[in-house]
């Protein structure tokens, strides 16, 4: 009814270890029915990893897809990082042209120049011994519009935070970010309308170290958003050892979150409640279950997946998904979609 076509899809990615801690690859994509022309979409590209030293890498990448030949049709990137206990730092660069079109969804966004930099200070403390680690760290980034010459997106900031000895943590954050807009967006279930926003943000988190029979980080967020205000506190990342077989991980998040300046200024908080159940009936095998409700969209989802590696490297999964809509009249819910996966890996050692 919606008038799709029967579509091939085909991927093939070859990749080759170099040396101890480095690699090249190339991969190919296909897809026999293009969205955009009354042909088919290819796109190829080739890659590299390259452990200069154990502090320093090299990531890049070139892709180019076969639609066009307009110039615009390129993408590439390169990552320079220097990671040591101590110090680090990282540059990059990537570019996505305007015309760079894989149809298989590898390209979220295009026509942009990304380019950012960080940098890091962790002493390990030896006069305070609660402190295992101290770290500052710094970062900014800058999106270019390629194909009318405007910048996108600017984000800076800075980073604060301190690794107890009992492996607990505490970080304080702090970012600016800017956003411009051609078109009116929907966020957060809200239409912003088109232009430019700076939207300073401070979070605060304490995280406890994994190694406690239940663990979690709690967060308060504040700052601007979209010429509104965003409040945010939150339990993430949480986990609790009923059994050394059995875990639960739950997570909650309450944004309170007010849009003056929206097409149709208000409220639109979002409170997300996400759990998951594992159990491990052995090392190779595990069932889990998760369940994720959100206040603002009205959807209770679930996910349910069986694992079982059934020879070294090689495993079968069994997914099971459900989503439903629970702002429905006279009945506690409606179903949105429903899917089953089987997935199987097989490593051939040659």
């Amino acid at each position: 009814t919606i008038g799709a076509r029967s579509t091939n899809f085909s991927v093939v990615r070859l990749r080759r270890d170099l040396l101890a801690r480095s690699s090249v690859g190339v991969l190919f994509e296909n897809r026999d029915k293009s969205l955009a022309t009354s042909g088919s979409n290819q796109a190829w590209g080739m890659d590299g990893s390259f452990g200069l030293t154990r502090e320093l890498s090299l990531l890049s990448y070139y892709a180019r897809t076969t639609d066009s030949f307009k110039g615009g049709d390129i993408s590439y990137r390169g990552q320079l990082t220097y990671n040591a206990d101590e110090w680090g730092s990282s540059l990059e660069h990537l570019l996505v042209g305007k015309d760079f079109n894989p149809e298989i969804g590898y390209a979220r966004r295009k026509a942009f120049r990304k380019t950012a930099a960080s940098g890091r200070y962790s002493p390990r403390t030896r006069s305070i011994s609660w402190i295992r680690q101290l770290t500052f760290q710094g970062s900014y980034e800058y999106f270019r519009n390629v194909e009318f010459n405007y910048k996108e997106e600017e984000n800076y900031g800075g980073h604060f935070g301190i690794e107890f000895e009992n492996s607990d943590g505490f970080s304080v954050d702090f970012t600016h970010g800017y956003e411009r807009f051609d078109t009116n967006q929907r966020i957060s279930g809200a239409t912003v309308l088109a232009g430019g926003y700076d939207n300073p943000d401070l979070r605060v988190s304490y995280s406890l170290g994994p190694q406690r029979p239940y663990s979690g980080s709690l967060s308060f967020r504040w700052g601007r958003y979209y010429e509104g205000t965003v409040t945010s506190v939150g339990l993430n990342r949480g986990r609790i050892e009923v059994t050394p077989q059995i875990s639960i991980e739950p997570s909650i998040s309450f944004n309170w979150i007010d849009l003056p300046h929206a097409l149709v200024p208000g409220h639109y908080d979002q409170h997300v409640a996400v759990t998951r159940v594992t159990y491990t009936m052995t090392p190779r095998a595990y069932v889990s279950g998760l369940l994720q409700y959100n206040s603002g969209t009205n959807t209770l989802s679930g996910n349910f997946r069986f694992r079982w590696e059934w020879a070294p490297g090689s495993e079968l999964f069994l997914v099971y998904t459900e989503d439903r809509d629970t702002d429905v009249l006279n009945r506690w819910s409606a179903l949105q979609n429903r899917g089953f996966v089987i997935k199987v890996n097989r490593l051939l050692q040659l």
